[in-house]
């Protein structure tokens, strides 16, 4: 059977019918102008492709592995699996989506869990399949400590705590990764597992949870503050990661190199020294350091690990015991910072660039994870339509950059866009133009650009290849094909809009060191999609004053969004906005559509629409009378419209108020929701998920379905308890 899809699948089925009539019947058939015989063949063909294609779909539904999305239940139907967790799709998750748990591993590996049930190794397992999250299990037994007897010498489990195991410590003094690792002995407790308070009894087992992701930066330039260069865009202090090794087995309990815990410095300290005693090649440590325009990463004895080493010194010669001439950089895993050393002495070289590792909850505002999915959708979104005349939303035109240590190639990008539009034998006007930043760079600010009426630009962090395969043959790619995955570019200062009417700008992926401003003009809308922006939106008023501009934000980022009275809308899904003592919103005039945000800071809008959320300050709405707050929590104070199932139910009734993991900007878990978080907000969400900017992760009918599932596989007489979220 042949491969492909649709009206190539349809025209291999013709040719293959074609082949199958004598010659010279084909002969007389084409020399007809009616060409009835093919005509007929074509109808037949397009019969036979669907045969084929059902069919095909048909063998691959008999394997879990290759089987649709929508046949996996009813094939855990058959092996006794009838409570699955929820599909991705449920869940608004791309089918490849990081954050995904999968329906198929758990449909697949049933038999392999069956075969080792009681045992630590397929607890994790099935965690990991039914969550999507890395997962270790703890029998909380081995950590007791016991009276040693001459006879029976247990060194492992001492009352006290040894020194030469003081690296776990570093790991924190709670949290999920030092509960799972730590390997100190306790007293026994008489609190039970599943009430999620009881940790160290004899018949307990602890299964921790890591609800984050790890992603991978290259070639990021790093940057310079106060004390030291900080691998975090914005300057956050920011802990280094490890990207979490595969496991080599389903009966292999996971182990610190398994899952998504926080760089320790020890941990970097004996990976450098394996590196330096050629056990392990450079390209597999964390982290790789390149100075100015250096093509060469440091070597491993030129990276020292913060408060733990010395710069390298001369080892022989008559220079031994001296420091090492040229760069060193001394690293700090905690707060993702490097100080650059020069012959022994600081000196601050013209650049960094650094290659390493960082852990999030979501994929929301800028990041190197693949954005195909959220990127096409904030396309198809944008209420731009174009001019159909002049090929509507189409794109017509595409501009490379990357960063340019000599100038600003993105301002350079942006200005010779606009040239082209306003060449009088260029006919853009009327449909979509694209810049893709194709690096990680960082481009100088601050950038202004101006759209002429009825034409869109997208601004995206994507790469853009310099040839595809058309045909067999290699040629440049059309306007519009690029890759939006892999690349952090930062924008250093504002970056201006100013648009006429029905115009449009989209901005996917940026790090925005500074404001998003529109000015005065007509712009139709602005749309901001898994960006990160350190300051504000912010909308001008003027004499034109955008009067119907609206203003979109998606999975992004920002401090917060200011718009005049004449700017009609403004939507959040799956957002961000702190306005860290500010206010978060204001538009007087402005309906504010929000669906699976947290907006920590006080709210004014004239009417709301919100679902699922976090109103983490004073809402205060104009119209009441419309609109409605559902499934959300709601500052103390605040005047909203009717509200269904929130927190509190009114304004009179207090209610309790949302804990978070952390409201750092740089931790990964910046306003997730703690364990301790009432269950009224970590499961009042829509459907049972959390309010707030997660509420697409699903994170609660996560953890419930690997309750429900592992219950079958403890062990007899033990009790299994969740920790992490």
């Amino acid at each position: 059977m042949s491969g492909g899809t649709g009206a190539a699948r349809q025209a291999d089925a013709l040719e293959r019918l074609l082949a199958l009539v004598p010659v010279h019947v084909r002969a007389r058939d084409e020399a007809s102008s009616e060409h009835l015989l093919r005509s007929l063949l074509a109808a037949v063909a397009g019969e036979l492709a669907v045969l084929e294609s059902d069919i095909e779909e048909l063998y691959a539904s008999w394997f879990a592995e290759t089987a649709p999305e929508w046949v996996v239940p009813y094939l855990g139907d058959l092996v006794g699996v009838t409570d699955l967790p929820p599909g991705p799709l449920e869940r608004g998750l791309g089918v490849g989506s990081a954050a995904a748990g999968s329906r198929r591993a758990v449909v697949a590996n049933t038999v392999a869990y069956r075969r080792r049930k009681g045992t630590a190794a397929v607890l994790e397992q099935l965690a990991r399949d039914a969550t999507g999250w890395p997962a270790r299990a703890v029998e909380q037994f081995r950590r007791l400590a016991v009276s040693t007897h001459v006879n029976h010498v247990r060194l492992d489990r001492t009352a006290t705590v040894s020194l030469r195991s003081a690296g776990i410590l570093e790991l924190g003094t709670t949290g999920t990764a030092r509960g799972a690792l730590s390997s100190t002995a306790h007293t026994v407790e008489v609190r039970t597992a599943p009430s999620g308070r009881g940790r160290y009894g004899i018949s307990n087992v602890g299964l921790f949870l890591f609800p984050l992701q790890v992603y991978e930066a290259r070639d990021v330039p790093a940057r310079a503050g106060s004390d030291g260069w900080s691998v975090h865009p914005l300057g956050h202090r920011t802990p280094l990661f490890a990207v979490p090794v595969p496991e080599d087995g389903v009966e292999q309990v996971a182990e610190e190199v398994h899952l998504p815990v926080p760089l320790r410095p020890r941990r970097l300290l004996h990976l450098l020294r394996e590196a330096r005693a050629g056990r392990l090649p450079g390209h597999e440590l964390p982290l790789a350091v390149r100075v100015d325009e250096e093509q060469a990463a440091l070597d491993p004895q030129r990276l020292r690990v913060h408060a733990h080493e010395d710069l390298a010194v001369v080892d022989e010669g008559e220079d031994a015991g001296r420091v090492l001439p040229g760069w060193q950089v001394v690293v700090d895993p905690v707060a993702g910072r490097l100080h650059p050393y020069l012959d022994g002495a600081p000196v601050d070289p013209r650049s960094l660039r650094v290659r390493f590792a960082y852990g999030d909850t979501a994929d929301v505002g800028a990041g190197t994870y693949d954005r195909t999915d959220t990127h096409l959708a904030a396309l198809a979104a944008d209420p731009y339509r174009g001019d159909p005349d002049r090929g509507g939303r189409r794109v017509v035109a595409q501009l490379a950059v990357r960063a340019d240590p000599n100038g600003n190639a993105l301002g350079g990008a942006l200005a010779d866009m606009e040239a082209s539009w306003a060449a009088p034998q260029q006919t853009v006007t009327g449909a979509t133009s694209v810049v893709s930043v194709g690096d990680s760079g960082a481009y100088a600010g601050p950038l202004a650009v101006r759209l002429p009426a009825q034409t869109r630009l997208v601004v995206v962090a994507a790469a853009w290849p310099d040839t595809v395969r058309v045909d067999g043959t290699m040629a440049p790619p059309a306007p519009g094909v690029h890759h939006p995955d892999g690349l952090l570019p930062r924008l250093q200062g504002d970056l201006a809009v100013t648009g006429e009417a029905g115009s449009s700008l989209v901005l996917d992926g940026l790090v925005v060191d500074g404001d998003v401003v529109v000015g005065d003009g007509e712009l139709g809308s602005l749309t901001l999609s898994s960006c990160t922006v350190s300051g504000r939106v912010r909308v001008e008023a003027g004499s034109r004053a955008n009067r119907g501009l609206r203003v979109s934000l998606f999975r992004t980022v920002a401090g917060g969004v200011d718009l005049p009275p004449t700017v009609p809308a403004l939507l959040l899904t799956d957002s961000r906005l702190d306005g860290r003592g500010q206010r978060c919103v204001v538009g007087a005039a402005a309906h504010l559509s929000a669906e699976g945000s947290t907006l920590r800071g006080d709210v004014e809008v004239r009417s709301l629409d919100a679902s699922s959320c976090l109103l983490d300050g004073t809402v205060i709405v104009e119209h009441r009378q419309t609109g409605c707050l559902r499934f959300s929590y709601v500052g103390p104070g605040s005047r909203v419209p009717r509200r269904f199932r929130c927190v509190p139910p009114s304004e009179s009734e207090p209610g309790p108020r949302p804990v978070y993991v952390s409201d750092d900007p740089g931790s990964p878990s910046c306003l997730a929701l703690a364990s301790s978080c009432p269950d009224v907000i970590a499961e009042g969400g829509e459907h049972g998920r959390e309010m707030g900017v997660h509420h697409h992760l699903g994170r609660p009918q996560r953890a419930a379905a690997a309750r429900r599932l592992l219950a079958p596989y403890v062990p007899v007489g033990l009790q299994l308890g969740f920790f992490g979220r």
